[in-house]
This record gives structure tokens, sequence and C-alpha cells, in this order.
């Protein structure tokens, strides 16, 4: 009786969600290449038996039925997930973020024992299913007859915010998993997500004798931000806002802080009756949300700085923003400089390929560079079309705006030089 009172008052911290539940559909995900490691992982999982394919190549092979991922917050990851649980008819366990908040020290002193409240119910209803399923019962021994049953997501998002008095969770599942043999067996495949790098070096020498694979899914790029903003635009035509323009606004970004902006600013616009007769276009207003700071984006910075990606383009927007929002002309020089950090400057171009770049900004846009330029050195104030521009050409602020200055004269002289050679002038 005691067992079946700890299996209700641990429920609360978890849900189920069945297959037919599922509220999800495929063009509803951004499909990146890192997520075929975790769908091919789960083929071999569903569609072989302990004599796997892998393991008749290879003996010491015992998979677990678990792995780690490691993703950025904002990411579509749990969505895929659930959509996979859809498709092969899974059962879909996650942590109910509602009650953990409302009974933090509960939850995590009694972790592990909600775990194996998930693994019980999961063995319960699979005993039962072959028991009331003739069709289950002879082909009980079928090695194409999955034994799973369901997904057990552990989303460490979910219980970021709360005081763990120090504790590492990942580590404490960790150490009292190690022995473990099997998720499988239990009709589970635990699937483990966490946005720590951090966290997850702590307890590195564990990482292996509970999880099968360690999956690190990188931040979305600028090919990959520019993709989700053009399909959205396809899809809502009448909806219009500069694709390249919020691409280098956006850097560091995940897939739903994009969605999520475009949402807002489509609803902000509405909002005013002026802009709305007179425009469709929101791209001032998607950049006024980003640099009011109206919008956060669920990255950390710290993330940001872990991962490192598009780093030019963060720290020309940080000095754009920053210029924008105080419209302190004093600050300016003393915000440029920062950006000239040691960081940036280890990340310089080769001089080749600095030289091909202020060519090209020289032959597009000379005379519009040459009055930047001037106005960053004078501590001058950039007007916002000015600040568009200058976003295109962000290697410019790896020079001082002196250098920035002669390096484009020397580019514009090469165009001169080629074009009297081919007789252009």
């Amino acid at each position: 009786m005691e067992g079946k009172t700890d299996d209700l008052k641990f429920s609360k911290f978890y849900r189920l969600i069945t297959p037919n539940e599922m509220d999800i559909d495929r063009e509803e995900i951004f499909y990146r290449q890192k997520y075929n490691d975790i769908i091919n992982y789960l083929k071999i999982i569903l569609t072989n038996d302990e004599e796997s394919v892998i393991q008749s190549y290879i003996k010491f092979i015992r998979l677990k039925g678990a792995i780690l991922i490691k993703v950025n917050p904002g990411t579509d990851i749990v969505d895929y997930l659930k959509l996979i649980s859809k498709n092969y008819y899974l059962n879909f366990f996650e942590l109910n973020h509602e009650e953990i908040v409302k009974a933090p020290d509960e939850f995590i002193s009694n972790f592990i024992d909600i775990l194996e409240s998930i693994i019980e119910r999961t063995l319960k209803n699979r005993e039962n299913e072959t028991k009331n399923n003739e069709a289950s019962r002879s082909n009980e021994h079928d090695p194409g007859q999955s034994k799973i049953k369901g997904l057990l997501i552990i989303d460490q998002q979910k219980f970021s915010s709360i005081n763990l008095n120090g504790k590492n969770i990942l580590e404490l599942f960790m150490v009292s998993y190690k022995n473990r043999t099997s998720f499988i067996k239990d009709g589970l495949v635990l699937i483990w997500i966490n946005n720590t790098m951090k966290e997850i070096k702590k307890s590195s020498q564990l990482i292996f004798e509970v999880f099968d694979l360690f999956i690190k899914v990188p931040i979305l790029d600028k090919i990959e931000r520019e993709t989700i903003f053009r399909a959205f635009s396809e899809k809502n035509p009448k909806i219009v806002f500069d694709i390249k323009t919020l691409v280098d606004y956006t850097a560091n970004w995940e897939t739903k802080d994009l969605i999520q902006l475009l949402k807002i600013g489509i609803f902000k616009h509405f909002l005013n009756s002026e802009l709305n007769e007179s425009s469709n276009e929101i791209t001032d207003g998607l950049i006024n949300l980003i640099e009011s700071g109206e919008y956060i984006p669920t990255t950390s910075e710290t993330e940001r700085n872990i991962e490192n990606l598009d780093s030019n383009f963060h720290k020309n927007n940080e000095f754009s923003k920053k210029n924008s929002m105080n419209g302190r002309n004093i600050e300016s020089k003393n915000i440029y400089t920062q950006n000239l950090s040691s960081e940036i400057k280890e990340e310089r171009f080769t001089d080749f390929m600095l030289n091909q770049l202020y060519e090209n900004a020289a032959s597009k846009n000379y005379t519009e560079l040459v009055l930047i330029i001037d106005k960053l050195n004078k501590n001058e104030h950039l007007e916002e079309i000015e600040r568009k521009l200058l976003a295109k050409y962000a290697f410019i602020f790896n020079d001082s705006p002196n250098m920035a200055q002669i390096n484009l004269e020397k580019a514009k002289k090469r165009i001169d030089n080629l074009k009297r050679a081919f007789g252009e002038y």
C-alpha cells in the first residue's frame, strides 16, 4: 500500500503524454544535421533487441538505452522528440515544471525515486498490454518486435531556475544509475537534455558508464538562421522584413527565439494602426524589440561565450544596440574600444581575405562607408540606416576607425587600377 501511495505522490512531478495526444507536426520542426544522430540511435534501439546488428559485429557493446544531449536553450529538440514519439507510437514522459517549482526540495530529495516510479509504471503497462493482447502474447519472442514502450525525457531546463543546494543533479543521476544494466529492459529510452557544458565536464568520467552516446548540438549558424527566416517569410507572404539584417542581429539565437521574435514583432506592428494601414514592413519594429530589450533570447550570455560562434556579428550588434539606445556620443568610442578585445583580434581574418572583404565593401558602398567610419572616429551618432549598412561589413570592427579608413582607401585604389587596366575608365 505504501508503494502505491509513493507512486501517487511522485506522479505529480512528471506527466505522461500518449501518442494519440501528441499535437505536433513535422513542419513545426527545424530539422538540423545533428538530429540525424538522435534518430539513427533510436532506430537501432527500437528495431533491434539484445542481439542487434551492432552486437553481431562488436560483441562487447551493450546498449543501455540512454543518451546525453547538450543543446542551447531555445531549441526545438523536445518538440522533435515528441514527433518521434508520435511517429513510433511511444509514450512520452516529461518532467512537470509547474509542480517542481512548487516543491523543489521535495523534487530534489526524491529525484531518483521519481525516475523509478516512471520505470515501474512502464513495466506494469507493458505487462498489462501483454496479458490483454493475444497478438503480443504470440509474438512475445519475435526479435522484430520492439520492447520499447516509451521515451523518458529529462530536460534540465525544467528545473534550471530552482535552488539545487549545490547539488549536481546530472552527477547524482549518473552515480545512482552507473550499475544499471539497461533501460531497454524496462521498456524505456532515456534522453537527458543539458544546457550547461560546465556541468557535463564535471562528471565526464561517468558519462559512458550510463549513456550510450553524448551528442552535442551546435548553435544555429548564419545559413540556418537565414533558412528559418526565409521559411517563415514564404509561409507568411503578407509580412515583409529584411532577412539579411535580422540574421546579423540574431547571432547565437536559437530556433524558438527567432520564431517568437517574429510573432511578437507582427503583433506589435498591428497594434499600431498607423503603421498597419501604410505598410506590412516590420524590420524596424523587430530591431527595436532587440535593441530595447523588450525581447530577450533564451540563450544565456555565458553559453554564447562558451560556444563563441558568430562573435564578430554579436559584438558588432552590441555596439550598435548600445549606441542607439543611449544616444550618447561620448560613449561611442568606449563601446567601440571594448569591442576590439583581444578575443576578436585573435580571430582576425587573413590579410588576403581582409583585402577581399574591403574591396567588396569599397566597390559597393565606398562613399557611405567613408562617412560612417569618419563618424565613428569623431564619436558622432550613427543613423539607423548607417547602422544597418555597417552590420553588413562587421569585419571593419577588427580595425580602429583610422586603420579601417586606410584599408578602405587602399581597396578603392586597387579597384580603380584594375578598372584602368581593363579600359573601364
